[in-house]
């Protein structure tokens, strides 16, 4: 799958997830996207923990701008529906996979 086919289609599984939770008011999807957003962040914290090298991150094809737009829109629909904590982990696992893309080795 292109990369970028592969962000459009993860990014828009969780718009969606997220615009059921708040707006359709289905309760049970926020542990599903909470699990979701902090599963990313364990397993970078993890790989950050064991001394392991950097981990190669493949690129995402899409221009950071439109990436920082989405995570933003993310963000502020998060606080809006009081979710301070999954929200804060948003942020750390994007924090967190922007570091480790910057300091993977990058191949010719």
């Amino acid at each position: 799958m292109d990369r970028r086919l592969d962000w459009v289609a993860r990014k828009g599984v969780l718009a969606l997830a997220l615009y059921f939770a708040i707006a359709g008011g289905i309760g049970w999807l926020q542990y599903a996207i909470a699990a979701f957003v902090w599963l990313p962040l364990a397993s970078n914290l993890w790989a950050l923990a064991s001394g392991s090298a950097w981990r190669a991150i493949a690129r995402t094809g899409v221009s950071p701008t439109a990436a920082a737009t989405f995570d933003l829109a993310v963000l502020g629909s998060m606080f809006l529906a009081h979710w301070y904590w999954t929200a804060f982990a948003y942020a750390v696992a994007c924090g967190f996979a922007a570091l480790m893309q910057a300091h993977a080795p990058s191949k010719p």
